[in-house]
């Protein structure tokens, strides 16, 4: 699955595994940054809530209720950071491993970019992340373009 430009593939399915190559990266490093935030971060907010029922400065319904808030708003930031970790790892493999593909793909079946990325378009869903790929070939391309004229 590392190097699809197999000639025996039709485009829709070259534009489909790319795209679930993207989201299986992209999930595997948000499961991964989340679950360790989750694991460390909780450590630390039953450990202050501890002390401070230990010291009797709040009682154990505070306590009860301290944890939950605490815990509420910790994963809502680390479900923030899971999410720019994801967005990450989709960007570096866009970059390392789907734009090499992509090029390898039109120069082995002789394939425009336009005509691949309406393809795509008409394909995948609109949030997909190799639509976020092709723009990204796209834009160097336009501005090149403009240079010229």
């Amino acid at each position: 699955m590392d190097d699809l430009s197999d000639t025996e593939i039709t485009e829709e399915e070259f534009i489909t595994k790319l795209n679930e190559q993207l989201i299986s990266i992209g999930a595997a490093s948000a499961e991964q940054s989340f679950g360790l935030a989750v694991w460390l971060g909780t450590l630390p907010i039953l450990a202050v809530v501890a002390i401070l029922l230990a010291l009797k400065i709040i009682n154990i319904i505070l306590a009860f209720f301290l944890v939950i808030i605490f815990f509420l708003i910790f994963v809502a930031a680390t479900s923030i950071l899971a999410m720019q970790a994801r967005q990450n790892a989709v960007q570096r493999a866009i970059r390392e491993k789907i734009l090499p593909q992509i090029r390898r793909y039109q120069a082995s079946h002789a394939t425009t970019l336009e005509s691949f990325d309406s393809k795509a378009r008409e394909i995948l869903p609109i949030e997909a992340p190799l639509l976020q790929a092709l723009s990204m070939i796209k834009k160097p391309s336009e501005s090149e373009h403009q240079h010229e004229e």
